[in-house]
């Protein structure tokens, strides 16, 4: 009994296992890459997770059907789903067991300091009230206009700094756009990142960091664009003003907030 139940509780813990060692030596290694990428600090990293892993992540995936959802339509943000507050108003009390197991390690130390080494933003905290944070969800049709994320959590007072966003589609094609395009100042595309299955795409967060896909979806209507989006905080540096998201092409236009 002693030693299935070990084997049983060994199984649990590895269900969403990272290398970290080989993880640390990639942030080494691309470190300088990443600081110096245009527009602003990015990179996406492939096959980012092993096979097991990934599938294990993909599991974990809320079908569109589930409860979880919420969908906010304005004229900028179309067929985009994401998770609503629980009961207690809080995201994670929807959560099952391997969902927040899989939230758990994203936000540990040891992801943090992955993070930290890649990017070179010390200090990294992750956000336990998941704000417009966790599983993400886009059908046809959807899209996501050109914006810079607000820069500060309401609740926290802590400063954003990283964007993180996990593409869990598999056989994703190009002619499906979907891509993350990153745009700078003069909102010209400088990059286009497509969601394609276990890559991760990683990028510092600023007044200027433009980001969006606007280009309209066109999977078929079987397929769903899937992300999970986490966002990463530090203390607040002085220099940067409170600002909600800012929608450049439409500077005056403010999102209503829904629970639910």
């Amino acid at each position: 009994m002693t030693n299935d139940t070990h084997s049983i509780s060994a199984q649990r813990s590895n269900i969403f296992e990272i290398d970290y060692v080989a993880l640390y030596q990639l942030a080494d290694s691309q470190s300088f890459i990443y600081q110096k990428n245009k527009p602003f600090p990015n990179c996406f990293i492939d096959n980012f997770f092993n096979p097991l892993t990934y599938k294990n992540i993909c599991d974990t995936f809320p079908s569109p059907e589930n409860e979880i959802w919420k969908t906010p339509q304005n004229i900028h943000t179309v067929n985009k789903s994401v998770t609503k507050q629980g009961p207690l108003g809080l995201k994670e009390y929807l959560f099952n067991e391997n969902q927040r197991r899989l939230f758990m390690e994203l936000h540990s130390s040891l992801f943090l300091n992955f993070l930290e080494k890649l990017t070179g933003i010390n200090g990294l905290i992750p956000d336990p009230y998941f704000a417009e944070g966790s599983y993400a969800m886009s059908q046809r049709d959807g899209f996501l206009d050109i914006h810079a994320d607000f820069s500060h959590h309401d609740k926290l007072n802590l400063e954003r700094r990283l964007n993180i966003l996990i593409y869990l589609n598999d056989d994703w094609k190009d002619e499906y756009e979907g891509a993350l395009n990153l745009y700078d100042i003069n909102l010209n595309i400088i990059k286009k990142i497509y969601p394609i299955g276990n890559r991760v795409a990683i990028f510092t967060t600023s007044e200027n960091s433009f980001h969006g896909f606007p280009e309209v979806i066109k999977c078929p209507k079987n397929i769903v664009r899937k992300s999970i989006n986490l966002y990463y905080y530090t203390l607040p540096q002085a220099h940067r003003a409170r600002k909600k998201i800012l929608f450049p092409n439409d500077p005056d236009f403010a999102i209503e907030v829904t629970k639910d």
